[in-house]
C-alpha cells in the first residue's frame, strides 16, 4: 500500500462512515478517486467497515492483555484460542513469547475462569497477566461512555447489529431493514455514536500483503507520577498507535503501534525508549492476527440491556 491508502484507512479507521466528499477535501484529492479507492479496498478485502460496540455496554467492563509462552506447534493452540466466545483479540507475535491474547470479561470471576481454561490448553507453559486500569486510546471504541450513556432499546440494538455486518449502510436502507422511518434511523445512530456506546470505522485485513507493520510495546515505568503521565502524553501524541492503556501486571502502559515500515516502527520505539519515565520496553510483531472480533450478537446485547 502507498501513503494515500494509509493516509485513506487511516482517516476511515476514525470515521466510516464519512462522505466521501469530507474526505477527499482532507486528503487533498478529487472526490472521484476516494469512491473508487474505496470501493477498491472493500471488494478485494482490504477493509471492512463495521459497528463496534464498546464492552461496557454488551456487559464486559474488565478486559485483559495475555502473553503466552506455548511449547510444540501452535497452530492447534490458536484454534482452540479462537473457540473462546471473550476472546476479542488473538495475535500470533515473535519475541520470547508466541501469542498475546485481548480477554473481556463480566467480572474478575470471569477472568479468573477464562485465563484458567487458556492456562489448561495443552503446549501453553506460561501465561502472562495485564489487566487494563485505563483505556487511554482504542481506535475503533473511542473513549469510554459515561454510565449513564449505556441504557438502549430494542430499536438501537436492531441498528447496531445491522451496522455490525455493514457500517455504511444509508440511513434509508437502515429504515427498510428495521421498519423505522430514515429520520427516526439517522436520529439514533446520531445518539448512540455521540454517546460512545458504538463506533464505526474501518477494520483492516490484517493478513493482506502491506508495507504497515503492527506492532506491540510493554512499557515499565520508573514509578513517578508525572513521569506516569509525561509518558501517557507522549504515545496519545504519536498518531499512528491504534491502541494505548494503563495497565496492572507486568507493564505500566501497553501499546499497539500501526507503523508504515519496519524504520517507522523503529524510530517510535527509540522516541518511547528515551523518555525519562521509561525504564524498560518489550517490543513484538504481530505476524499473524488470527482473530479480531467486534460482531457481538443481538442476544447479547439483549441480555446485557435488561440485566
Amino acid at each position: 500500500m502507498d501513503d494515500f491508502d494509509e493516509d485513506l484507512i487511516r482517516a476511515l479507521q476514525l470515521d466510516g462512515r464519512a462522505q466521501f466528499s469530507a474526505l477527499a477535501t482532507k486528503l487533498g484529492v478529487h472526490r472521484t478517486l476516494v469512491a473508487q479507492r474505496v470501493h477498491e479496498l472493500l471488494a478485494a478485502g482490504e477493509i471492512r467497515i463495521l459497528a463496534a460496540v464498546h464492552p461496557r455496554a454488551v456487559g464486559l467492563p474488565i478486559q485483559a492483555n495475555l502473553q503466552l509462552r506455548i511449547s510444540g506447534s501452535t497452530s492447534p493452540v490458536f484454534e482452540r484460542l479462537r473457540e473462546f466466545p471473550n476472546v476479542v483479540f488473538l495475535s500470533e507475535i515473535s519475541g520470547q513469547s508466541q501469542a498475546v491474547v485481548e480477554v473481556w470479561a463480566a467480572d474478575s470471576d470471569d477472568v479468573g475462569r477464562s485465563v484458567r481454561a487458556i492456562q489448561a490448553i495443552d503446549g501453553v507453559d506460561e501465561v502472562q497477566f495485564s489487566l487494563y486500569d485505563r483505556v487511554l486510546r482504542r481506535l475503533r471504541l473511542g473513549e469510554d461512555p459515561e454510565p449513564t450513556d449505556l441504557e438502549f432499546d430494542d430499536f438501537d440494538i436492531e441498528l447496531m447489529a445491522q451496522l455490525q455486518t455493514d457500517g455504511r449502510l444509508t440511513f434509508g436502507e437502515l429504515a427498510r431493514r428495521t421498519g423505522r422511518s430514515a429520520s427516526a434511523c439517522r436520529a439514533r445512530v446520531l445518539r448512540l455514536l455521540d454517546s460512545g456506546i458504538m463506533r464505526i470505522g474501518a477494520v483492516r485485513s490484517r493478513r493482506s500483503a502491506t508495507t504497515s507493520v503492527l506492532s506491540g510495546v510493554g512499557i515499565m515505568l520508573t514509578g513517578e507520577a508525572d513521569d506516569l503521565a509525561s509518558a501517557e502524553e507522549l504515545l496519545l501524541g504519536i498518531p499512528t498507535i491504534e491502541f494505548a492503556a494503563r495497565t496492572l501486571g507486568r507493564y505500566g502502559l501497553i501499546a499497539t503501534i500501526a507503523a508504515r515500515s519496519l524504520a517507522d516502527y523503529t524510530d517510535i520505539v527509540r522516541r518511547i525508549r528515551a523518555h525519562p519515565g521509561v525504564r524498560f520496553v518489550e517490543t513484538w510483531i504481530h505476524a499473524f492476527v488470527w482473530l479480531e472480533r467486534y460482531e457481538w450478537s443481538l442476544d447479547r446485547l439483549e441480555r446485557n440491556r435488561r440485566a
